[in-house]
Formats: structure tokens, C-alpha cells, sequence
């Protein structure tokens, strides 16, 4: 039997209190008591992200536990946690900004050798966020970018993942990162490559209709796109939640039309 302490006065406080003594996930008159862990995992296998957001909404929690799924970048439920985060950064930069801002602190923490970790998916988190509300977290784009130059290089794929997020909704915030296009189109890394096409699509009216890159800066960014066509090297890319093969050449090839279109 359990025995509750002098302060449980009334039924509701009992339950409460039995409750809090149960495990994390336990079977109850029936009814299955699931921890808030549970609740997002099955969320992120049936790919229910507006639960999720609900759930963001009312526990702060939440945020970390997606967080900690989300550096698994090889999995389905990696990058859907990678996705409910920016769903639920648009409802917390609106309720709970500064906790959204603590989130973005420690993220960034996590990308600097004093954490004692590395942040595997902090900065394609981080442009989740930034792209919730690009203007109120525009302070925010410059520490992503510098850290395609850091050492690791495994970062490179997630910040032009997150400038390329960033550049979807306020381009103009982005294209002054045009080092950053550049050279993510002669990346040694394919996904680098695809994600940095990806980068210079979003950038492009925008950069050419408010002049923000030179006309030569155009034609080189146009050189690299054509050079790529005949690039082989291949990449996994997580879209319309699941895994796509990409050629950085068909991918080149894509972009390049594009690219002349809004010529």
C-alpha cells in the first residue's frame, strides 16, 4: 500500500501524488500512462509534428528531448525532430522568446570546444529557429556562418542547410553570406554541394533585383553551376520526410535552369 504524506488532502492531490510514483510508463485502470519521452517518440514515428508543437507549447522540455533525437541525422526520426523544432520556434518565438533565445545559446554552447560535446545537428536547428522569425533572430545569422570556417568540417553541410532555411523567407538577410555560396559549390563534400545550389536558388532574384551581388559575382556563381554538371558524387537528402539520392550533377543541372528563368 502507499502512503501518502500528511499534505494530500483531497482525491485530486492523492492521484497526483500516486501518479508522480509510478514508472515512466505504466498501465493504469486500462489506460497507458506515457512519459512525455514516449509521447514524442511515437509523434516522430507517426510524423504527428503539430502534436508535438502542442506538447512544445506547454512544456518546455520538449525542446530538449527533440534536440537530443535530432543528432541522429541518419534516421527519419532525426530530421523530424530537426523539423518540429522550427514549427515549434514560430509558436515559442511568439509565447516564450526567451526561452527560445536560451535554446539558441545553448545550441550555439554546443558548437564551441569548451561545451565538452559536439552539437552534430546544432546548426540545422539553429536555422530552424532563426527561420521562425528571421528579423527578431537576425543576430543569430552571422554566428551560423562562421562556423562553416571552423575546423570541423562536419558542421559545413548544416549551416548552408541553415542559411538555405534562412534564405526561404528573408533572403536579404543571407546574401551577404555569398563566400559562403561560393564555396559550398567546390566543396569536397557532396551534400555540401547540393545544399549550397540549394542556397544560391533561394539567393538569387533577390541578390540580382536589389544588386546585391556584382555582375561578376553572378557569373561566377553561374561558372560553378554549370561545372558541376558533370560532378557524379552523391549525397542522401532528407525531403517530403524521407531519403532522396542525389547527383550533384542532375542537381547542377536543376539549378541552372532555374537560375536562368529569374535572369
Amino acid at each position: 500500500m502507499i502512503s501518502c504524506p500528511f499534505f494530500i488532502y483531497n482525491r485530486e492531490n492523492t492521484l497526483k501524488y500516486i501518479l508522480s510514483l509510478l514508472p515512466a510508463s505504466y498501465i493504469i485502470w486500462g489506460v497507458p500512462i506515457q512519459s512525455l519521452k514516449e509521447k514524442i517518440q511515437h509523434c516522430l514515428e507517426t510524423n504527428d509534428l503539430g502534436s508535438i508543437v502542442s506538447l512544445a507549447k506547454e512544456n518546455r522540455k520538449v525542446m530538449s528531448q527533440l534536440v537530443r533525437v535530432a543528432y541522429d541525422k541518419e534516421t527519419l526520426a532525426g530530421w523530424r525532430a530537426i523539423k518540429a523544432v522550427g514549427l515549434a520556434s514560430k509558436e515559442l518565438v511568439r509565447t516564450d522568446y526567451e526561452f527560445l533565445r536560451e535554446t539558441v545559446r545553448k545550441l550555439l554552447w554546443s558548437l564551441s570546444d569548451e561545451s565538452g560535446g559536439i552539437g552534430w545537428s546544432a546548426p540545422e536547428l539553429l536555422g530552424e529557429i532563426v527561420s521562425a522569425d528571421p528579423k527578431r533572430l537576425s543576430d543569430i545569422i552571422p554566428l551560423i556562418a562562421q562556423v562553416y570556417e571552423v575546423e570541423e568540417e562536419v558542421f559545413r553541410p548544416g549551416v548552408v542547410y541553415a542559411l538555405a532555411r534562412i534564405a526561404e523567407t528573408a533572403p536579404e538577410q543571407v546574401a551577404v553570406y555569398q563566400k559562403i555560396a561560393l564555396m559550398s559549390l567546390v566543396d569536397k563534400n557532396p551534400l555540401v554541394k547540393i545544399y549550397g545550389l540549394e542556397l544560391v536558388e533561394h539567393l538569387w532574384q533577390t541578390a540580382i533585383s536589389e544588386n546585391l551581388w556584382s555582375s561578376e559575382y553572378r557569373r561566377r556563381i553561374m561558372g560553378l553551376v554549370e561545372s558541376a554538371n558533370l560532378d557524379r558524387g552523391e549525397a542522401w537528402v532528407y525531403k517530403k520526410d524521407g531519403f532522396i539520392r542525389y547527383e550533384v550533377g542532375e542537381a547542377s543541372k536543376i539549378t541552372q535552369e532555374n537560375l536562368k528563368k529569374l535572369l
